[in-house]
C-alpha cells in the first residue's frame, strides 16, 4: 500500500512539472554576426554579436515566473590546425512573469570580444536551449585578422540603435556611444525600420579633406540609394556612423557599402555588409510580373509544413536566408519567402546545379526511406544531406565490418572532375558519419582511415 502511495505522489509531481513547462513550437535558432577592429600593431579585435529569440526557448514556471536560458560556448580555432586559441562560455537567463509581454517577441542580444594575433581562424559557436540541451545549433565563421598598413576601415557593424552614452560599464559601450548590434541583419517596418551603422577608419591624414559615400545596393548590384558627405578628421583614427531608413524598401536582400574617397573622387577604401529587408506590406516590382514557381503548390501548406520544408531545404540556403526565415512569424510571409527561395534555387546557385522543388522533395522521400538513423529522419543524417545536395552517386563502394568498421565510399564523376565522400559507421549503429571528402567546401581529413578501427575512432 505504501509503494502505491509513493507511485501516486510521484505521478502527480510529474504531471505538475509537465503542466509548468512551456515547450516551443519551432526549432531552436540563434543569429550570429561579427566585426573586426584594429587593436595594435600585432593583433586585432574581434567582436561577436549573438541574438536569440525568447519564443524559441523551453520554459519552466516557478515562483510566479517563466524561466529559460541559452548556453553559449564560443571558441576561436587557429586554421588549419584547429588549435583553440581562446574560448568564452556564458549562460544567459530569462525570468519573466508573463509571456504575453513584449520581451517574448523580440530578440535578446549580447556580445563578446576577443583579442587575436594576426592570422587566420575559425569562429565556432555552440548555442543550446538550457532546459532542452538536445535543442542545439553550431555556427562557424571564417575569420582573418590582418594588419592595416594603409588607409583602411574596420568591418561595418549594422545596429539596432546608436546613442551617446557615458556608461563605460555598459556591454555595448564603444567610444562614448552605446552601439547596440542587430545580429539577425533583418530590418523592416515592424522590427527595425532604421539601420544604424558604425565603423572605424584607420591611418587617416589629420585635417585632410575626405568624402564618405554610402551606398544601398540591391541584390543584383545596382544602386538603390546613395549619399555623400564631406569629412575632415582630427586624428589618424576616427569613427563613422550613419542611419538608413528601410521602411519604403520592398522585401529582399541588400548590401550597405561605405566608401572613403579623396577630393578627386578616388576610392581609398570601402567595405560592405549584406542584410535583408522584410516589408510584407510593400509589393515589390517582381511580385507584379506573375506567379512564382511552386507558388500554387505552396498555397495549401500550413505554417508547420512550410517550416518543415525549409528545414529540409536548409542545405541549399545561405546563412542570411536562414536568419530571415527565422524572423518570419506568419504562414503567408513564410510561403512567399519559400516560393522565392525555390525560384532562386531552380536557377542554380554557387556550386549547386539547378534543381526543381519537386525533384528535391522526391530526394527527401528517398533519403527518409533509405537513411533514417538513431531517431533522425533520413534528411537529417550525413548521407541524407549529401544525397539531397548532389543526387544519386555514380558509384557506391561498401565495406561491411570485415576487420574494419563498416563504411561506404560514394563517388560522383561529373562533379569537379570526380569527387568522393567517405562515411563510417563509427559506433556500430545505423548512422554513418561523413569523415572525409574531396569535394571543395566539404569536410576534408586525409587521415580518415583512423576511424576504421579502435573504440569509436577517436
Amino acid at each position: 500500500m505504501k509503494t502505491k502511495l509513493v507511485l501516486f505522489i510521484l505521478l502527480l509531481s510529474l504531471r505538475a512539472l509537465s503542466a509548468q513547462a512551456l515547450a516551443p513550437a519551432s526549432p531552436f535558432a540563434i543569429n550570429v554576426d561579427a566585426a573586426r577592429f584594429r587593436y595594435d600593431q600585432q593583433a586585432g579585435y574581434l567582436e561577436v554579436y549573438y541574438g536569440f529569440y525568447p519564443q524559441l526557448l523551453t520554459y519552466h514556471q516557478s515562483a510566479g515566473k517563466f524561466h529559460a536560458g541559452v548556453r553559449l560556448h564560443s571558441r576561436v580555432l587557429k586554421t588549419p590546425s584547429r588549435e583553440a586559441v581562446t574560448s568564452w562560455k556564458t549562460l544567459l537567463n530569462i525570468a519573466e512573469a508573463d509571456t504575453a509581454g513584449a520581451w517574448y517577441h523580440y530578440p535578446f542580444v549580447t556580445q563578446a570580444g576577443f583579442i587575436l594575433p594576426h592570422g587566420e581562424y575559425e569562429l565556432e559557436i555552440t548555442a543550446e536551449d538550457s532546459l532542452g540541451p538536445e535543442r542545439r545549433v553550431v555556427v562557424t565563421l571564417p575569420v582573418k585578422i590582418e594588419t592595416y598598413a594603409a588607409v583602411a576601415s574596420s568591418d561595418l557593424e549594422l545596429c539596432k540603435n546608436i546613442t551617446a552614452s557615458e556608461k563605460k560599464d555598459d556591454l555595448f559601450f564603444k567610444n562614448s556611444y552605446e552601439v547596440v548590434p542587430h545580429p539577425s541583419l533583418v530590418f523592416g517596418a515592424s522590427t527595425a525600420p532604421v539601420i544604424f551603422h558604425y565603423l572605424e577608419f584607420y591611418n587617416l591624414q589629420a585635417a585632410a579633406p575626405y568624402r564618405v559615400k554610402t551606398f544601398m545596393l540591391k541584390d543584383d548590384g545596382s544602386v538603390a540609394r546613395e549619399s555623400v558627405k564631406s569629412r575632415k578628421f582630427t586624428e589618424p583614427s576616427a569613427m563613422e556612423m550613419g542611419t538608413t531608413n528601410v521602411m519604403a524598401l520592398p522585401s529582399g536582400k541588400y548590401a550597405l557599402r561605405v566608401a572613403l574617397l579623396d577630393t578627386a573622387g578616388q576610392v581609398l577604401h570601402q567595405t560592405e555588409k549584406p542584410f535583408f529587408v522584410y516589408n510584407p506590406q510593400i509589393q515589390s516590382p517582381a511580385a507584379t510580373s506573375g506567379p512564382l514557381p511552386g507558388g500554387a503548390a505552396l498555397t495549401g501548406l500550413s505554417q508547420e509544413q512550410v517550416n518543415l520544408e525549409f528545414r529540409q531545404a536548409q542545405y541549399l540556403a545561405t546563412k542570411e536566408e536562414v536568419k530571415l526565415f527565422s524572423k518570419l512569424e506568419n504562414a503567408e510571409g513564410k510561403r512567399e519567402f519559400l516560393a522565392r527561395f525555390w525560384e532562386d534555387i531552380e536557377k542554380g546557385r554557387g556550386d549547386f546545379f539547378p534543381i526543381r522543388r519537386s525533384e528535391y522533395l522526391r530526394r527527401v522521400k528517398t533519403v527518409d526511406d533509405r537513411y533514417p538513423a538513431l531517431g533522425k529522419e533520413g534528411w537529417q543524417t550525413n548521407r541524407g544531406r549529401i544525397y539531397l545536395l548532389y543526387g544519386e552517386p555514380d558509384e557506391i563502394e561498401r565495406f561491411d565490418s570485415q576487420g574494419v568498421k563498416a563504411h561506404e565510399i560514394w563517388r560522383y564523376f561529373s562533379i569537379e572532375n570526380g569527387v568522393e565522400f567517405i562515411f563510417v559507421n563509427r559506433f556500430a549503429t545505423s548512422d554513418y558519419e561523413l569523415v572525409h571528402s574531396t569535394k571543395r567546401g566539404e569536410l576534408r581529413d586525409s587521415a580518415w582511415q583512423r576511424f576504421l578501427s579502435g573504440a569509436g575512432g577517436f
